[in-house]
């Protein structure tokens, strides 16, 4: 897809996240308490879409609901009679401002299980509606390390529009799909907020947009080789150093829960007298009782056989069944954790130990 490239200044960009919250219902990083999430917002003021990624939940649960209502149910000795819940509020047709590219590709990552033996359609309908764009990081965060893993930071297409800072102020607006590319002539149509930079030819605005992400990619402190470690995990399933490496692990499941790409649930109900609710909630791999059987056995009863699952999950397993890994690099869990644990850590020290056995 070729398209034009637009330029413009901060007052320019203001002007422009003005115009897609009053185009569409718009979610953005909301500020509370020292840390962002992503909640509807009608004016920029309530907003700062290029909050830091440290601080910066994921855009999941516009997709996933870290709860949601599944059915409702009346139960009498008549019989069980079963509704439809309300209308799908996540699936309007919508915008999400200030994605990071990493939460961007995690859906990515998500599309391949919920279009793989069932057919997720809340989730499908919730994506479709969505135009996401993407705040680019300026600089990776201690705990980052997406570039290590299989996507193209500089060519991805997770994102429907990509805003990247430029030298001398300028601003640089690019739709990289054609649901963006069809937003943004829809925007300029309407409010006329976005002008084509004539003095600069596509090829020289691709020059200072690839500046930035040189400049971005050379930030990184955390590197790996992820094609070998895929490798050595999936040869190490017994290995004794995920006792060493799970030791710390309080089994509290907040990595999960801030992981982009998780996706384990739990369904529960609700009941009071014959009126009921059917819910779909979080759950973790992590968790002593997510593999807890109807008769009381439990096959991953220890914390080490639990982390094992998580990393190989990660790095084995989603890999081998989908073609990719089920991380972005984003590190939310590692900054999320309350007792330091790095999946990065975790799944190098493994592959490491393990050859040395």
């Amino acid at each position: 897809m070729s398209v034009e490239t637009f330029v413009t200044d901060k007052a320019g960009l203001h002007k422009f996240y003005e115009a897609v919250m009053a185009s569409r219902e718009t979610y953005a990083p909301v500020e509370k308490f020292g840390k962002f999430d992503f909640k509807r917002v009608t004016r920029l003021t309530e907003c700062d879409p290029e909050s830091p990624i440290a601080t910066t939940q994921s855009i999941k649960p516009l997709f996933f609901p870290r709860s949601a209502k599944v059915m409702k149910y009346l139960a009498t000795s008549a019989g069980t009679e079963v509704s439809e819940v309300d209308e799908d509020p996540l699936a309007v047709k919508r915008v999400i401002l200030g994605a990071k590219h990493c939460d961007a590709r995690s859906l990515q990552v998500l599309d391949k299980v919920y279009n793989w033996d069932y057919i997720d359609t809340d989730y499908q309908k919730r994506r479709e509606n969505t135009v996401i764009i993407s705040t680019r990081c300026d600089q990776a965060g201690t705990h980052c390390f997406c570039t290590s893993l299989d996507y193209d930071v500089e060519n991805l297409d997770a994102m429907d529009v990509v805003i990247v800072n430029g030298a001398d102020g300028k601003i640089y607006i690019k739709a990289r799909t054609p649901k963006g590319e069809n937003f943004l002539t829809e925007l300029n149509t309407e409010y006329r907020i976005l002008n084509i930079e004539s003095q600069m030819s596509e090829e020289d605005k691709y020059g200072e947009m690839k500046k930035q992400y040189e400049s971005f990619t050379g930030s990184f402190r955390l590197k790996m080789d992820y094609k070998e470690v895929n490798a050595k995990l999936s040869k190490i399933f017994d290995t004794p150093e995920f006792e060493n490496v799970s030791g710390n692990c309080v089994s509290c499941n907040t990595c999960a829960f801030v992981c982009p790409t998780c996706h384990c649930f739990k369904i529960s109900d609700e009941k009071v007298k014959d009126t009921g609710v059917r819910y779909k909630s979080y759950d973790s791999c992590n968790n002593g009782y997510f593999t807890l059987m109807a008769g009381g056995h439990n096959p991953r009863p220890v914390k080490y056989r639990r982390w094992r699952q998580r990393a190989m999950h990660k790095f084995v397993y989603y890999k081998e069944r989908f073609g990719e890994n089920l991380c972005v690099g984003c590190g939310k869990c590692t900054i999320a954790c309350p007792v330091n644990i790095s999946i990065f850590e975790v799944v190098n020290q493994v592959s490491s130990a393990a050859m040395q056995e």
